[in-house]
C-alpha cells in the first residue's frame, strides 16, 4: 500500500467534511459577515469533526517515521475516513428530513431496543444502505489512487497549526460576542453547523460595562430544569366511581384527519363522546405526548421521572384500587422508555408488545388481543392500547386506500420529501383510514358488551404530523400546529357529548379521569391540568415539550424556549405559524408567561 494514501484518505475526507458543512450552513447565512463566519467556524468544524481520523493518521505518520509502518493503522485510517463520510452523509439526510443533526436523541433511538423499528424504516432502505456504504467505500478507494491531494499542503505544514489556533480564537470571540449582541445571522449560521460548540461570555461582557440586546422574551431557564422530584404518592381511599377504563393512542394522528370522509367510524363515536376541537398534545413526539397525557407535566420533567423509575399518579393508584391492568403496544414498551416511567409498575407479563409484519397488521392483532381481555376481564379494568398505522413509513392493507395517489417504495435515502409530499400525505390518509377501522372495532364491542355505561373511554394522539406546511415533514423537529395538534374524545358515563372549541390540553387528561373516577384531589397537588368536564374548566395557556425544552402556547403567541438558546430563532409566531413581534401582540401573554415561569419547578424539592 502506497504511503500517500492514508494522507490521501484524510486530505479527501477533510474537503468533504468543509464542503458539507458549507452546503448545510449556506441557507441560514445573510450578508457578509455571516459569510466571512461561516468560512471560518466551518473551518474549525471541519478540524473537530475529523479530528479521530486526524489521530489516526498522526500514530501512522509517526510510525512511518521511525520506519515501523503499521499496515493496521493505515487501514484503519481508511475505515475511520469512510465512517465519517458516512457520518456526514446522515446528517445531510436528518437536516434534509427532520430540521435536525445527529444528537442524543437520535442516539437514544439507535440504541434503545425498539428505536430503530419504530422510525418504520423498509426494507429497501436497508438494501439502499447497504449499497451506499458499499459505493463509498469504492469511491474512496478510487479517490485516493487516483488524485495526488497532497499535493494541495504547503511545504511548511507547521504552519497549519497557528493558523487553526487563529481561526478558533476568531470565530469563538465573534459568536460570544454575537450572542451578547443577539446577531441572529451569526446565531443562525452557527446553528446550521454540526455539533457547533458555543461560547458565551455574557457575564464577563456586562461586567465590562457592554449593554446586552437579548430580546424580552428569551428566558433559557424556562427550558425546563431538573433535580429531586417532589411528586406525590398515590391516596389509599378506595375510589367512589371505579369505572373501567380504556385508552387509545394513535401514533402521529393529527388533528384535521378526523373528518366523515378520512374516520367516518371515529367521527360517529366522536358525536357520542366529548369532542375536543382545540386539543393540544404535550409534546412534538411520542415521548413528550404520552408522559404529559398520563403525568399532567411538562416534559421537561421526563428525563427525572425516568432516572427515578416513577410511575404516574393514576397508575399507582388503579393498582392500589384493583384494577385489572394491561397493555398492548404495537410498537415497543421499551422505546420511548415506558416500561420504566408511564407503566413502570405493571409486571411483564402485563405489557405486550407485537413487532411482527407492517403496523397495520400488528394493530389488527393487538386490538383482537385487546378485544378479547375486555370481554372476559372481571371490573374493574384499566386497558391501554398503541397504534402505529399512522406512523411513517404509513401502514394500510389495499382495502384501506381512499387516497389511490400515493407513494409506493417510501425508502428514506433516496425519497425526494419536497416534490413527493403530496404523494406521501396520500400514504398517511390511507393508514388513518385503516386506524379509522380498528378503533371501530373497540367502540363496537364497547357497545354490543353494554360496557360504555361503565367505562371511560379516551381516544387520541401521541402528536400529530407535518407534511411541509411550516418547512418540515413528520414531527419532532419543531412546534407548528400540525405536529402538535391532536383529536381527542373523551367518553365518560353520564357525561353529555358534544364538541368543545377551546384551547384544551394533554395536560389535562389525568385530572379528568381521577374526577371522573370520583377521587377528591386538586389537580395543582399533582398536575399543571384541570377536569376538562368541569363547568368552571379554563385555560389560559399550555405547554409543548421536546428533548431541549419547553414551548409556551397562548391565544395570542407560541414562544420557544430551549437550553440550546432561543437567541438561535426566536421563535415567536401565532397560532397560525406566522412570524409576530411581541411589541405588536396583545400584552395578555405576560401574565401567562409570569405564571408559567414561576410554576415550571413546582414539582422540584
Amino acid at each position: 500500500m502506497s504511503s500517500a494514501l492514508p494522507l490521501r484518505s484524510v486530505l479527501l475526507t477533510l474537503l468533504c467534511t468543509f464542503g458539507v458543512l458549507l452546503v448545510l450552513a449556506a441557507p441560514a447565512v445573510t450578508g457578509a459577515a455571516a459569510a466571512v463566519f461561516l468560512l471560518f467556524a466551518a473551518s474549525v468544524q471541519t478540524v473537530l469533526l475529523t479530528s479521530p481520523l486526524l489521530l489516526l493518521y498522526g500514530l501512522h505518520a509517526t510510525g512511518q517515521r521511525r520506519g515501523r509502518a503499521s499496515p493496521l493503522l493505515a487501514a484503519a485510517v481508511h475505515v475511520t475516513a469512510l465512517f465519517t463520510l458516512l457520518f456526514l452523509l446522515a446528517n445531510y439526510k436528518l437536516q434534509q428530513m427532520f430540521g435536525f443533526y445527529f444528537n442524543y436523541f437520535v442516539l437514544n433511538l439507535l440504541l434503545t431496543p425498539g428505536g430503530v423499528e419504530a422510525m418504520g424504516v423498509s426494507t429497501s432502505t436497508n438494501v439502499t444502505l447497504a449499497l451506499l456504504v458499499l459505493g463509498l467505500a469504492a469511491l474512496l478507494l478510487i479517490s485516493v489512487r487516483l488524485l495526488p491531494l497532497e499535493r494541495l499542503l504547503p511545504r511548511r505544514r507547521w504552519r497549519l497549526l497557528p493558523l487553526f489556533s487563529v481561526l478558533l480564537l476568531t470565530q469563538a470571540l465573534w459568536y460570544a460576542w454575537s450572542e451578547f449582541r443577539y446577531e441572529r445571522s451569526i446565531l443562525a449560521t452557527a446553528d446550521r453547523l454540526i455539533w457547533y460548540v458555543p461560547v458565551t461570555a455574557g457575564s464577563l461582557l456586562e461586567r465590562a460595562g457592554f449593554t446586552s440586546q437579548r430580546p424580552e422574551q428569551d428566558a433559557s431557564e424556562l427550558a425546563g430544569t431538573s433535580g429531586s422530584i417532589d411528586y406525590p404518592a398515590a391516596p389509599t381511599a378506595a375510589l367512589e366511581r371505579p369505572l373501567n377504563i380504556v385508552w387509545l393512542v394513535a401514533e402521529s394522528w393529527r388533528a384535521d384527519s378526523l373528518t366523515p370522509q378520512i374516520m367516518p367510524q371515529t367521527t360517529a363515536f366522536a358525536a357520542q363522546a366529548r369532542n375536543f376541537r382545540e386539543h393540544y398534545s404535550g409534546g412534538n413526539g411520542t415521548r413528550m405526548g404520552m408522559f404529559s397525557q398520563f403525568y399532567g407535566l411538562y416534559g421537561s420533567y421526563w428525563f427525572d421521572f425516568l432516572n427515578a423509575r416513577r410511575q404516574p399518579l393514576l397508575m399507582e393508584l388503579l393498582r392500589n384500587n384493583g384494577y385489572a391492568m394491561k397493555g398492548w403496544t404495537s410498537s415497543r414498551f421499551s422505546y420511548p422508555e415506558f416500561d420504566q416511567t408511564i407503566f413502570a409498575g405493571f409486571a411483564p407479563e402485563q405489557l405486550h408488545s407485537d413487532t411482527d409484519g407492517a403496523g397495520w397488521e400488528r394493530d389488527r392483532r393487538n386490538v383482537t388481543r385487546m378485544l378479547d381481555f375486555i370481554e372476559h376481564a372481571e371490573a374493574p379494568f384499566f386497558s391501554f392500547m398503541f397504534f402505529e398505522s399512522a406512523h411513517a413509513n404509513y401502514y394500510f392493507p389495499e382495502d384501506s386506500v381512499i387516497a389511490p395517489d400515493y407513494i409506493g417504495d417510501f425508502n428514506y435515502l433516496t425519497v425526494g420529501i419536497e416534490q413527493e409530499i403530496e404523494r406521501i400525505r396520500a400514504r398517511y390518509l390511507n393508514a388513518v383510514h385503516h386506524l379509522d377501522s380498528q378503533l371501530a372495532r373497540v367502540f363496537d364491542t364497547l357497545q354490543a358488551q353494554g360496557l360504555l355505561e361503565s367505562t371511560i373511554v379516551v381516544v387520541t394522539g401521541d402528536h400529530g404530523e407535518e407534511f411541509m406546511e411550516n418547512g418540515r415533514w413528520g414531527h419532532n423537529s419543531t412546534f407548528s400546529q400540525e405536529q402538535i395538534r391532536v383529536p381527542l374524545l373523551v367518553h365518560v358515563p353520564g357525561q353529555a357529548a358534544g364538541a368543545v372549541a377551546r384551547m384544551t390540553s394533554h395536560l389535562d387528561l389525568p385530572a379528568t379521569v381521577l374526577a371522573a373516577l370520583g377521587v377528591e384531589l386538586d389537580p395543582a397537588s399533582y398536575s399543571y391540568g384541570s377536569d376538562l368536564l368541569s363547568p368552571q374548566y379554563d385555560r389560559d395557556y399550555t405547554v409543548a415539550s421536546d428533548w431541549h425544552g419547553n414551548t409556551l402556547i397562548t391565544p395570542e403567541v407560541k414562544m420557544v424556549f430551549s437550553k440550546k438558546g432561543a437567541a438561535l430563532d426566536d421563535g415567536t409566531t401565532n397560532l397560525h405559524d406566522e412570524p409576530v413581534v411581541l411589541a405588536s401582540v396583545d400584552g395578555a401573554y405576560r401574565d401567562a408567561l409570569g405564571l408559567f415561569a414561576r410554576e415550571l419547578s413546582r414539582f422540584y424539592h
